[in-house]
């Protein structure tokens, strides 16, 4: 669960930022408003998903990452709005939702540049949208090349 806001941290640093505003003026709201970003951006190192990566032989050079997605309850608001998050991003190629409205747990694969986009900025994205609505349960990254290129 990296990268959120709950709704209760934004209300309480709501007002500590109108207060100080108040009091201080608009500066001292920038610098905290830029202290709290810069926090919540580093905290992001800190996610829970351990990314796990495998090499395997495929027809053509790829890496598909394959998120383990919890949270999602419909095909058309949820997952499109996934869908659509992770192609905004570049050097993402694809991103395929393998939904079900009973699984608890749904599959993403995300064809990727590895050389421009890691698998962490995929999964800060996906639990950032709609601030946390969705957790990346599980990721793995699969690595795939002909035989002659390894």
């Amino acid at each position: 669960m990296c990268c959120r806001l709950s709704a209760k941290f934004v209300q309480k640093n709501t007002l500590y930022m109108s207060i100080l505003a108040q009091t201080f003026g608009k500066p001292q709201q920038l610098m905290l408003g830029l202290s709290i970003g810069v926090a919540l951006l580093s905290s992001c190192t800190q996610c829970n998903v351990e990314v796990e990566h495998v090499n395997k032989t495929g027809q053509v050079e790829e890496t598909v990452a394959q998120l383990g997605i919890s949270g999602m309850m419909c095909e058309i608001a949820c997952v499109s709005k996934v869908r659509k998050e992770l192609y905004d991003l570049p050097g993402v190629t694809r991103a395929d939702i393998q939904f079900d409205e009973h699984n608890k747990v749904d599959t993403a694969l995300v064809v990727f540049d590895p050389s421009v986009i890691q698998a962490e900025t995929l999964i800060s994205t996906v639990e950032a949208i709609g601030d946390g609505l969705y957790d990346v349960e599980t990721a793995q990254v699969v690595h795939y090349a002909p035989t002659a290129s390894r």
